[in-house]
């Protein structure tokens, strides 16, 4: 059985309310950051082309840092809205903010979120990747009180969902007993139906864990934590999955790293965690760094470092942006035909080494929010005529649910399938059906 049998299908609103091997310090690091890229596809060999002193750490730019403290960043699906929290107001409680990318690319002054923050402490914003859910910690009006040892009475900080109407967030409701208690629970993390979060007693966040829980049958099982090696003697916080759900990011103050917090990474291999590893350098310092977010688009991710022993910044890390031929084949011609998306033999399933490619599209729809694009899929001249019909229009769907997953609004998707009828090359020989079994992209408006 596995740990985390991600599914990732929509969660109804009705159903979200109603219940809710070691390599060297640079070389890993940039492994890492190629990983990102490419999103583990075999192409991020041409890594070989960048040395690890071109990794680009910095704070990030535009009107975000400030003398208070900027923690929890997440970002929209096009990575054009960024929020966070912070204290930055005569308040005495933290908010979440949202700052949007101007046309340089950096980022505008903040601006509050008044429909998700309240009178009290609201932290940890987490967007969904289809950009329609905020997860985020408070200990609003309705958090769970908790008996003090001196004898008052404390709230817990606990876990609310808001969803997205198209133009506003609503009034973000708690998610069931079970997943909040009296402990803080805070740092919320959803890939699909599993819910990553931090939790630790009131007071004590030297004891946070990392827990998760999976919506089943409607319903949250109840929260376990991780197991050891994420988990240990020490305070593990702020996990995140990869897109896939194979890479787990997470912060710890376990010994061997480089200052107080590092970040760490490790792969999901069935029900264990296995090949934990630091970051390392430029990454991690002799500060403490939080908070892992992956930026798809920009090919960048954010993480927080605590800068000169007071608060924590939020930082950008980023390789050389390489040229996106996809995305200049569409701007001549409109669309583009691809024979490097790989399905399983006689399946509709994508293999791991079409994601690159794809992910190329992603970028470019992105960027491009007023295209719209018709997703056609061929095969080659074997087989039988109908199988390769239906098979050609399942394996349209499939690069299109893909797209989908990665945040691009499936109205913007059509799809479509014409078998083996039409050919690049009238042919049955190998090197002819390759060409024939490919996916067209064709630009339908903007």
């Amino acid at each position: 059985m596995l740990l985390f049998d991600h599914n990732l299908k929509k969660i109804s609103k009705e159903s979200f309310y109603r219940i809710f091997s070691s390599l060297e310090t640079k070389k890993f690091l940039l492994l890492f950051l190629m990983i990102c890229i490419t999103m583990f596809s075999p192409s991020f060999l041409w890594a070989d082309e960048i040395s690890p002193n071109q990794i680009q750490v910095s704070p990030i730019e535009g009107a975000i840092n400030t003398t208070f403290q900027e923690f929890g960043p997440t970002l929209s699906p096009d990575a054009k809205t960024l929020y966070f929290y912070s204290k930055r107001s005569n308040r005495s409680y933290t908010e979440i903010f949202k700052s949007t990318k101007d046309k340089d690319g950096k980022w505008g002054f903040p601006t509050e979120v008044p429909e998700v923050n309240s009178e009290f402490d609201d932290q940890s914003p987490f967007v969904s990747r289809d950009g329609k859910t905020m997860l985020l910690s408070s200990n609003r009006d309705g958090s769970i009180e908790v008996q003090l040892e001196n004898g008052k009475v404390g709230i817990s900080r606990d876990l609310y969902v808001s969803k997205w109407n198209g133009k506003t967030w609503s009034k973000p409701e708690a998610l069931p007993y079970g997943i909040n208690t009296e402990e803080i629970e805070e740092n919320p993390h959803l890939l699909g139906d599993t819910l990553l979060f931090t939790r630790y007693p009131f007071g004590q966040p030297n004891l946070a864990k990392i827990y998760f829980t999976q919506l089943k049958n409607g319903n949250w099982t109840d929260p376990m934590p991780l197991p050891s090696p994420i988990n240990n003697s020490y305070a593990t916080i702020a996990a995140a999955f990869n897109d896939e759900g194979t890479i787990l990011f997470f912060s710890s103050n376990r010994p061997g790293g480089f200052g107080g917090f590092d970040l760490y990474m490790a792969k999901i291999q069935g029900d264990s965690f296995v090949d934990v590893e630091n970051l390392g350098s430029p990454i991690n310092s002799a500060e403490d760094e939080a908070y892992i977010v992956f930026q798809q688009v920009k090919k960048t991710f954010l993480f927080c470092r605590r800068v000169e022993g007071r608060s924590f910044d939020i930082f950008t890390a980023a390789l050389p942006k390489k040229e996106n031929v996809v995305q200049n084949k569409l701007e001549e011609s409109g669309k583009v035909s691809l024979d490097t998306i790989y399905f399983e033999r006689a399946s509709a399933q994508l293999k791991q080494e079409s994601v690159t490619t794809l992910d190329s599209l992603v970028d470019y729809l992105h960027e491009n929010p007023k295209v719209k694009m018709k997703i056609i899929g061929h095969t080659d001249l074997t087989g039988n005529f109908e199988d390769n019909m239906v098979l050609s229009k399942d394996r349209a769907k499939s690069v299109r649910d893909y797209l989908v997953r990665k945040g691009v609004d499936e109205k913007r998707l059509s799809t479509d399938g014409k078998g083996p009828t039409e050919p690049i090359f009238n042919a049955n020989d190998e090197e002819s059906s390759k060409k024939n079994r490919r996916t067209e992209f064709v630009i339908q408006s903007q």
